[in-house]
């Protein structure tokens, strides 16, 4: 007790009989305990790494073929092996992997040797193992490709008397995509459609959005992983539409003055038809006409004619008919050549006289026997139209009129001269 009472640290730090031998007893324990660590080794796992390739100056750069997909998705796990002084401050950085292209001569699938590079400054550590030891890559051409888009609205339904037609693609420029990616991939592409989910019914037209997608030749939907496409939602809209039955109008262009053209027996391949359209469209719509018949071209020789429909806007025919044909019922009609010297003026300006108008010979009328029999140079009218025509001498198609008759007609053109004063 008493040699403790006596005890004092401080008389002993500075007492050098202690402090020289404790110093050097110090300075060989640190020595020690680190020529003991520098030596030990130890074994460190790395997990999560990635691997880089690098293409250039390969065949596959030089002939264009990409790496398809992402191959940062395949991890890897290192085993170090080294001084643990050094081995413990390492980090993931400090390895990078990598494989090499030189082996790929053509597009398909590779399985690449993975190496490890150290990239510390310290590299007294060695690499032990890379699991897995391979990488697989994926390589091909790059295509761009441009496809119609098959519009399919699903589950559309029309409501009672109405039709729910075909969807049509909108919301965009045009119905197409361009696609761009593998070449296999590309290749795959047998059909792309822009989808809506509708199951509804449908009383009016209406626009849904829709999504692409693709299809190979066996209906199986291609995975658009590796795929760039211009445009990624389209919409449908799909046209609600209602037919009726109507008939079918046949029509006449440059009949004469009061030509009755009720006088002329018609008979028409389709005399019906069904029109298919908006539905306030068709309930507007009580026939169809035909693109007119020129009467001028109408004779013994020229009585069958292929016309065209004019249908009103937002209407067609459900039935695929590009013409009709229309014939004309011209039994016991006759032709007759006569010259017509009387003249009708019509249209003419203000102040303006019109004269000189010469007889026009060779004439040839068509119409009922009974008719043309009676008609002579003094049953025909030449009629001159001059609206908007000047003081001068003109050169005028004239339209033969033959009083009293309304069933009787000029076959071809005939011009005339006139002075305008």
């Amino acid at each position: 007790m008493k040699l403790l009472k006596n005890f004092s640290l401080r008389k002993l730090l500075y007492n050098k009989k202690f402090t020289i031998p404790f110093s050097i007893f110090l300075a060989f324990a640190l020595w020690l305990t680190i020529m003991i660590n520098e030596k030990e080794i130890m074994d460190r796992t790395f997990t999560d790494l990635t691997a880089n390739v690098n293409i250039e100056n390969t065949f596959a750069s030089e002939n264009d073929m990409s790496i398809i997909g992402d191959i940062s998705a395949q991890r890897f796990t290192v085993l170090v092996r080294g001084p643990s002084y050094l081995v413990g401050t390492l980090t993931s950085s400090d390895i990078s992997l990598y494989a090499s292209a030189a082996t790929v001569d053509a597009p398909g699938e590779y399985s690449l040797e993975v190496a490890a590079m150290r990239n510390a400054t310290n590299s007294e550590y060695e690499i032990i193992s890379i699991s897995p030891s391979t990488i697989n890559v994926s390589f091909d051409y790059i295509d761009t490709k441009e496809f119609t888009i098959t519009p399919s609205a699903l589950g559309a339904v029309a409501s009672e008397g109405l039709i729910a037609e075909n969807g049509v693609v909108s919301g965009t420029e045009s119905n197409t995509v361009t696609i761009k990616g593998p070449r296999a991939v590309i290749n795959k592409i047998e059909k792309v459609m822009a989808v809506a989910e509708v199951n509804k019914t449908l009383s009016s037209s209406a626009t849904f959005d829709a999504n692409i997608v693709l299809y190979d030749e066996e209906e199986k939907v291609i995975d658009q992983t590796n795929l760039t496409l211009s445009t990624q939602k389209v919409k449908v809209t799909v046209p609600i539409s209602k037919k009726k039955t109507v008939p079918v109008k046949v029509e006449y262009a440059n009949l004469p003055v009061g030509f009755n053209k009720d006088s002329i027996m018609a008979t028409v391949d389709h005399p019906t038809v069904t029109v298919i359209g908006t539905p306030e469209t068709v309930d507007k719509t009580t026939h169809v006409s035909l693109s007119p018949i020129d009467i001028t071209t109408v004779s013994a020789a020229s009585s069958s004619f292929d016309v065209s429909p004019k249908l009103p806007e937002g209407v067609r025919l459900l039935d695929s008919i590009d013409s009709f044909t229309v014939t004309l019922n011209t039994r016991g009609y006759i032709e007759k050549t006569i010259s017509v010297s009387k003249v009708e003026y019509s249209g003419l300006g203000s102040g303006l006289k019109a004269s000189g108008a010469t007889t026009i010979q060779n004439v040839k009328i068509y119409g009922p026997r009974a008719a043309v029999n009676k008609i002579n140079a003094t049953n025909a009218v030449a009629v001159l139209v001059l609206t908007d025509k000047k003081a001068g001498e003109h050169t005028v198609t004239a339209s033969i009129k033959f009083e009293g008759y309304d069933n009787v007609w000029a076959v071809g053109t005939y011009n005339t001269s006139v002075t305008i004063k």
